[in-house]
Parts: C-alpha cells; sequence; structure tokens
C-alpha cells in the first residue's frame, strides 16, 4: 500500500514536471522570435528624432486593432523589372509602395540600410523624392528605385537563377523614413525605422 502511494506521487510530480517544462518551451517558442524583432534604434539621425509610433497605420478591412509592428508595411518594394544590362552591371528598377496612414505626413527621402536581395547584399543609393503619405489607400511613388548590380554579382545572380529559376527573390532590409509627421494640430520632424521582410518578383525570369 505504502509503495502504491509511494508509485502515485512519483508519478504525479514527474506529471507536474513535464507539464512545467511544457510551460517553459512554449515560452521558449514565444519570446524567441519577439526578442529576435526588437531592433535598438538611434535616438537621432541627421538631426531627425527617431520614432515609430508618430506613423499611425490606417486599420486594413476586418483588422479591429493596429500595433507598433504593423509600421513595418509603411513601405513595400513591388514587382522589379531590368532598366538596363550593360558590361559593368544590370540596373533594375523597382517601384516604391506606401501603405495609407491615419494623419497628414510629408517623407523627405529615403536611406535604405543592411538590404539583402535573393541572398546578396546591395548598396541602394538614398531615395531622393520628396511625397506625401496617403491617407486612403496605398500609392505607388512616380520614381521607381533604382538598384544596381555590379557585374561579378550580376554574373552570379544570372547564372544562379538559370539554375534554379525561382519565381520569387526574399527581401530583408531596413527604411529610414525622414519627415514631418503630424500628431493632432501639431507637426513633428522625425525619422521612422521600417524593417523589411518579403518576396519580389524575380525580374530575371
Amino acid at each position: 500500500m505504502i509503495q502504491s502511494s509511494r508509485h502515485r506521487l512519483g508519478f504525479t510530480k514527474l506529471r507536474k514536471t513535464a507539464a512545467l517544462w511544457c510551460v517553459v518551451f512554449m515560452l521558449i517558442l514565444v519570446i524567441t522570435p519577439a526578442l529576435a524583432q526588437t531592433r535598438t534604434y538611434p535616438d537621432k539621425i541627421r538631426g531627425y528624432k527617431v520614432e515609430r509610433t508618430v506613423v499611425e497605420m490606417k486599420k486594413p478591412e476586418g483588422q479591429s486593432n493596429v500595433n507598433d509592428s504593423d509600421v513595418d508595411s509603411l513601405i513595400k518594394l513591388g514587382d522589379p523589372k531590368v532598366a538596363r544590362m550593360t558590361p559593368l552591371g544590370i540596373t533594375f528598377e523597382v517601384p516604391i509602395v506606401v501603405a495609407p496612414v491615419k494623419q497628414s505626413g510629408h517623407v523627405d527621402f529615403l536611406v535604405f540600410e543592411e538590404m539583402v536581395i535573393n541572398g546578396r547584399s546591395v548598396d541602394i543609393d538614398e531615395y531622393q523624392h520628396e511625397f506625401e503619405l496617403p491617407n486612403k489607400k496605398p500609392a505607388t511613388l512616380n520614381s521607381p528605385l533604382r538598384i544596381f548590380i555590379y557585374l561579378p554579382s550580376a554574373l552570379l545572380a544570372v547564372l544562379g537563377e538559370s539554375a534554379e529559376s525561382k519565381e520569387t527573390w526574399p527581401v530583408t532590409g531596413r527604411v529610414y523614413v525622414f519627415g514631418k509627421f503630424k500628431k493632432s494640430i501639431f507637426s513633428f520632424k522625425r525619422v521612422v525605422p521600417v524593417e523589411l521582410n518579403m518576396t519580389m518578383r524575380n525580374p530575371l525570369q
């Protein structure tokens, strides 16, 4: 009888321990991606104060709330096309799509950082075209983004795409949106960091 009670107590402890480890494992699964997405930005860049929450995204249809991470949907890159091919490299033109926001805002310029397209690091010049943030629906900017890939990288890209024939390319990086954004009756000079994690159509197919 005593041995049976000890057996039951041991089984109960084992069950509690297993349940505890399950809870810990689930917490790790939830917390780890959140920590990975957490990024520290400088207080100021070129005299503009850094603030992600200065932009309030418009709620998509059927969505009840918008959180800070939705700021990353402010800037998207459209489907690229080959604009020019020379012995020195390939130039792509990529449309820039801006999502609608609740308040008014005037963007002075865009700066791209740590851009990786199809697994290759790409340097992108600053986008020096001013524009107003849309309020009703997404807007495609008049001037597309121009991305130049030097010959060695371009050659590797062509050879790689011939072998792999990927339909889409993964794109990651960061866009700093410099401008003046309105909150209530006040206008603030701010820079909004936007984290890119998306795919674009393969322009070499």
